[in-house]
């Protein structure tokens, strides 16, 4: 596939007009697949379709694009960006018309099905029955217990972004946090502490407890205390969706790449994992 850069994606944007109804532009460079069999799922409900998505390589050059053309008119735009931190630090979405941005962490948590990955499980076992492939798999099990481990460690991310600390958090592979690398059921809650410690002491290192402390209880008292919306906040791209397909490998023997497995689970995901994608895709139609 050829790369083109963020500058030239409008061009290109432009050169497909007839391949495209709506032109929607993404942060992400890679598995442009994955979001054309999504938004098409979508577009079907109206009979419209899309050929191709531009990637512009970032959330700041969207913001910029999209901002450059506010007063445009004759084509119908979409721009997208991830939720990030800013679903659990309250961040308000910038005020851009064309913009809306993911009520989950990122792309990835669109596809975090259970029924998507039992069905991709049934093309590999294929004598064996649905059910059976549910009860073998654990998904809601999987993600349940793997929302529950992280989830603080998410709430100090985002401390640690407010205060402004140089360290990697979200972009920490999960794989590190696994006692097995082969078992995603082997996410180990004594080595997410052990993150967590690791990242409050660089807190700590140019900031005081009590000011993290503070900083942490302010950012969970925003947060709504029921459970299951938590996984929205956890990232899909570096945690959930590697925990996935660890767990499609080892019980359904699937033998594909994470980056695979992102444009097949887009075929038959939900489509109200976040419903407010939809009414956007929709009415970038009017």
């Amino acid at each position: 596939m050829i790369a083109y850069s963020a500058d030239a994606e409008p061009a290109r944007a432009y050169l497909l007009r007839g391949q495209n109804d709506i032109d929607i532009f993404v942060e992400d460079a890679t598995c442009q697949n994955m979001y054309v069999r999504l938004f098409n799922r979508i577009l079907s409900a109206e009979d419209k379709k899309i050929a191709h998505v531009f990637p512009l390589h970032g959330r700041k050059n969207v913001l910029d694009e999209c901002a450059r053309v506010q007063a445009l008119t004759g084509r119908r735009r979409l721009f997208l960006i991830d939720g990030d931190l800013d679903l659990i630090l309250g961040t308000p979405t910038p005020a851009l018309n064309h913009l809306y941005r993911l009520q989950v962490y990122c792309s990835e948590n669109l596809l975090l099905s259970e029924s998507a990955a039992i069905n991709i499980a049934t093309e590999y076992q294929i004598d064996s029955r649905w059910h059976d492939l549910a009860v073998q798999l654990s998904i809601r099990t999987l993600m349940e217990r793997s929302v529950r481990i992280l989830f603080p460690l998410f709430l100090v991310y985002a401390a640690a972004t407010t205060l402004g600390v140089s360290i990697v958090t979200t972009d920490y592979p999960v794989q590190r946090l696994l006692e097995d690398k082969t078992d995603p059921f082997k996410l180990s809650a004594t080595l997410v502490r052990r993150r967590m410690a690791e990242v409050i002491s660089a807190i700590c290192a140019s900031s005081s407890r009590g000011q993290y402390r503070r900083t942490r209880s302010s950012i969970a008292s925003r947060l709504s205390p029921d459970k299951a919306l938590h996984s929205a906040l956890i990232s899909g791209k570096r945690y959930l969706l590697p925990l996935l397909h660890l767990q499609l490998t080892k019980v359904a023997r699937m033998n594909e790449s994470q980056e695979r497995l992102k444009v097949r689970l887009a075929q038959y995901c939900e489509l109200d994992i976040d419903p407010g994608l939809t009414r956007a895709v929709l009415d970038a139609l009017t």
